[in-house]
């Protein structure tokens, strides 16, 4: 299942792709500025080129004093002043339309997990359809040549697949995540021939006369788990469809043995693995976590700096930056989640994500303000029990 501490790493992810973005979106500004006071080559008319020069100048300046309080706001004139405002409306349009994107992906990147639970399953039966087509194949050929087919289809009749088939709930996943291998047609012939007949394990159970049910599952639980989700090849092809692949793996792992495990008894009904024990509120715990950071910038930053001491928050690594201030907004506005979970998550993030140094400086940040804020009365805690769901 997929857990807070997936969770949070997915919002950190796409945080600092903001801030990224936020700082793509300035220099976008600037480049606008530049092409309003460049000379039209075009035009036949004399240009001040000295002039042009100057307003370049004070716009950038006022431009970038917008994004610096402590900076002095140059005088400029009107024509100036409207290249400047417009430039930074640009920014704003654009800042507001990237949080917004990320935001959503926040959400699609973690419903990606239950997309390739659900391809795992698919790609079972389109295995177990190879050996259909392959055996036909040969029985083909044999014909041809007038020799007596010899081919196992003990896979394509297996009874563990065909409850999975008939499970109305799998059927109705695979169509609203869009699942559909015909795609990869070739790809999964190649796997069945190099990879599944090749295995010692595979070829002993196409062998059996007819294989019993537990026969049947114990060879779907182990494609499962020592083929799919273990071989190099099927490794580097989810890789390549999933670029979180390294980090939903073992999530969508225990998805998918756990909905397996559920087919162990031939009258046991089909459960699909739940994403999370309740979805509706991680999703709502996520979401807000993104937008309260986002909203409550300056002031998460502004906690920041009084507790920088000789430090410059421009100096701050990026990384660390969005960890601090990811756990402060959840510190203070999520009160049921205690505050030594918050701290010891976001520590845990910092040393995958920061730098070698970043463990002591989260740890040593996040202490310090803390105390402060739960003295101030800013982090109150409260809820039976308080929430520790890492």
């Amino acid at each position: 299942m997929i857990n807070r501490r997936s969770l949070r790493i997915k919002a950190f992810k796409n945080l600092y792709a903001y801030e990224s973005c936020k700082g793509a979106n300035i220099l976008m500004g600037l480049d606008l500025i530049g092409q309003k006071f460049s000379p039209d080559l075009n035009s036949m008319e004399a240009v001040d080129k000295e002039d042009l020069k100057r307003k370049k100048r004070l716009a950038e300046e006022a431009f970038n004093a917008r994004f610096d309080a402590e900076k002095h706001k140059p005088e400029q004139d009107e024509e100036v002043e409207k290249e400047v405002e417009d430039a930074l409306a640009f920014v704003e349009r654009q800042n507001n339309a990237d949080m917004k994107r990320l935001a959503k992906d926040v959400l699609d990147e973690a419903a990606h997990v239950t997309h390739d639970h659900i391809s795992i399953l698919a790609l079972i039966e389109e295995l177990a359809f190879q050996n259909k087509k392959l055996s036909d194949e040969r029985k083909s050929l044999t014909n041809i040549l007038g020799q007596k087919a010899q081919s196992s289809i003990n896979f394509y009749q297996n009874q563990a697949i065909a409850n999975l088939k008939a499970d109305e709930t799998y059927q109705e996943l695979k169509r609203k995540h869009k699942i559909n291998w015909a795609n990869h047609a070739d790809q999964i012939r190649d796997w069945y021939k190099g990879v599944l007949n090749k295995d010692e394990t595979f070829r002993e159970y196409v062998k059996k006369e007819s294989p019993n049910y537990e026969e049947d599952w114990a060879i779907v639980d182990y494609i499962c788990r020592g083929v799919i989700l273990k071989n190099d090849v099927f490794t580097s092809f989810f890789e390549d469809m999933d670029l979180d692949w390294s980090e939903n793996k073992p999530i969508v792992r225990s998805l998918v043995l756990k909905t397996v495990k559920s087919l162990k008894e031939s009258t046991d009904t089909l459960q699909i693995a739940d994403i999370s024990y309740n979805w509706e509120d991680d999703s709502e715990y996520v979401m807000e976590l993104f937008k309260i950071t986002t909203r409550e910038n300056e002031y998460l930053e502004s906690l920041l700096v009084g507790k920088l001491e000789n430090w410059d928050i421009e100096r701050v690594a990026l990384t660390d930056k969005v960890i601090l201030k990811m756990a402060l907004a959840e510190l203070i506005h999520f009160p049921s989640i205690p505050t030594k979970v918050t701290i010891n998550e976001f520590i845990e993030i910092s040393k995958v994500f920061s730098t070698p140094k970043s463990k002591k400086f989260v740890n040593g940040i996040l202490d310090k303000l803390t105390t402060e804020l739960l003295e101030q009365g800013v982090i109150r805690k409260s809820g039976r029990g308080l929430l520790d769901n890492k």
